[in-house]
């Protein structure tokens, strides 16, 4: 079973103030949105923050990481963890690097095994009763905790999904391959819990329906109907660009901009409808050295950025 590569950067904040950031060589965070300290000198592939104090990682190397200071780290395991995310100070759920789903329910310290329907390609849980799993171009529903999923089948069995969920809001993009520069790609969502489904974006190969860009790159789900997308073009505009895509009525409408030229994005956190933060690169045509990252804040749904961290650190 094809699964994602595991992503080389994270970033996630709690509000305009307090978050963390992760890359290649460290995990660093701040409490006033400005200044950043090293917390740990390790790679990072993933951070679930839960408010100021209580937040989770994962190495590239498969360790869980918590924190519950929000200075001090502490290593807990290592079950080898594509994706997390904790629903409160107890209760968490990940995807292993073979597709199994797992769930912690002493804040990290244990994983076992949750009951699922095969192995899986993307999880997201919003809470301890509710989650979705996707495998192919198939989304699985439970609202009972994972006693019993339901499935409905979206897309063909070729593509691979990628879910993002707030609420009864889960959104999932299936990538399905690329060709002459653009990806193949559709995002489809559902507002009441994975009842219902509809198709909102797609790739620039047909004309139905708004693409994000050729590219679909990180994506933030905030719940009542609201989400953030990110695509790039590496063709366009000599350097390639960078497009941010927000809906904030479930998909119904969207509003574009393309803020960066020559940079790509590689991780995304939104804490609300107008304050983000985006993870590239170095631009393409700079001289700097390739293995940079900036981390680049917006306080207007995206529309425009302004870069508060560059570091090696934290490159992609």
């Amino acid at each position: 079973m094809i699964v994602q590569p595991p992503p080389t950067t994270a970033v996630a904040f709690v509000d305009g103030r307090h978050g963390w950031v992760g890359g290649q060589g460290a995990l660093l965070g701040t409490s006033d949105g400005k200044a950043f300290r090293v917390e740990l000198r390790a790679p990072i592939a993933g951070i679930s923050a839960l408010d100021r104090r209580r937040a989770w990682a994962i190495t590239g190397d498969g360790f869980v990481l918590r924190t519950t200071d929000g200075r001090h780290w502490s290593r807990l395991g290592a079950p080898h963890l594509f994706h997390l995310q904790f629903v409160n100070a107890q209760i968490g759920f990940g995807l292993t690097r073979d597709g199994v789903v797992v769930r912690s329910t002493d804040a990290g310290r244990t994983w076992p095994q949750l009951q699922t329907p095969g192995l899986v390609q993307s999880e997201c849980f919003s809470s301890r009763r509710t989650g979705w799993l996707a495998r192919a171009g198939s989304v699985w529903t439970t609202h009972d905790g994972a006693r019993t999923w339901a499935r409905s089948r979206l897309r063909a069995s070729s593509a691979l999904p990628e879910l993002g969920c707030r609420g009864r809001d889960v959104w999932v993009l299936f990538r399905e391959g690329a060709a002459a520069g653009t990806e193949g790609y559709h995002v489809y969502r559902s507002l009441d819990g994975g009842s219902r489904w509809r198709a909102v974006l797609a790739s620039p190969f047909q004309r139905r329906l708004p693409a994000i860009s050729n590219y679909a790159g990180p994506f933030n789900v905030l719940g009542r109907g609201a989400a953030v997308f990110s695509g790039s073009c590496s063709p366009c505009d000599g350097f390639g660009t960078a497009t941010i895509v927000r809906t904030l009525d479930g998909g119904a409408s969207f509003r574009r901009s393309t803020p960066f030229h020559g940079y790509v994005p590689s991780a995304l956190s939104f804490v609300d409808s107008a304050s983000g933060w985006l993870i590239t690169g170095a631009h393409a045509g700079s001289a700097a050295p390739a293995r940079l990252g900036i981390l680049w804040r917006s306080v207007d749904g995206g529309r425009s950025w302004r870069s508060v961290l560059r570091s090696p650190l934290v490159a992609p």
